[in-house]
């Protein structure tokens, strides 16, 4: 049987691997890191975590300059918060800069457990489909969320990663390998 996993923590290990070959991957976390396994990355290089508390539209103008000034920023929290209350600072800091950050919303969707309606973000994929050079990523399992996540740290520009909670099978294959961009056919349809 498979284990189950969320792909937030495929994200959590893909993170932890990224910053042990790359020094410029810096993560900003709205105080979240454990929820959305950032903590994963914290305990490994806590010199490279910034804990900015509930202040996530600080923390996209904060990543905006750290890419700017050639780090990787990956700035993390819920999908409610990012994007949703903070796209104004994603439209104008990150997109328009064409600014290499790492936006990640985790706890998307329906299912946010006792987090409730005020946290089921559906429009996020569509809001940040509308921005000018802003990549999407919605990984399908915890394999793949830890790929695109290693992935991310290579691809130059904005990209959004968007995680679940809820622990899901693995459905991709695991010989596999991922691509920002391209998609892999999980069953041939007619």
């Amino acid at each position: 049987m498979t284990k189950m996993l969320a792909t937030r923590d495929g994200f959590g290990q893909g993170l932890a691997e990224l910053g042990g070959t790359d020094k410029n991957v810096v993560v900003l976390c709205a105080d979240v890191d454990e929820s959305v396994r950032a903590d994963n990355f914290r305990d490994k290089y806590p010199e490279r975590f910034f804990e900015v508390g509930v202040a996530e539209q600080n923390m996209v103008g904060m990543a905006a300059g750290m890419a700017l000034a050639g780090k990787i920023p990956f700035a993390v929290s819920y999908a409610a918060f990012v994007p949703c209350r903070t796209y104004d600072q994603i439209r104008i800091s990150v997109a328009y800069n064409n600014a290499n950050v790492k936006l990640i919303g985790g706890h998307a969707g329906l299912i946010t457990g006792f987090d409730g309606a005020t946290h089921q973000t559906l429009e996020d994929i569509a809001m940040m489909r509308a921005l000018p050079n802003m990549t999407v990523i919605v990984p399908a399992d915890a394999r793949e969320a830890r790929l695109a996540t290693i992935a991310l740290g290579e691809h130059k520009g904005p990209a959004y990663l968007r995680l679940g909670r809820a622990p899901t099978p693995t459905v991709t294959d695991e010989a596999a390998s991922f691509e920002i961009g391209r998609a892999q056919i999980l069953k041939r349809g007619h």
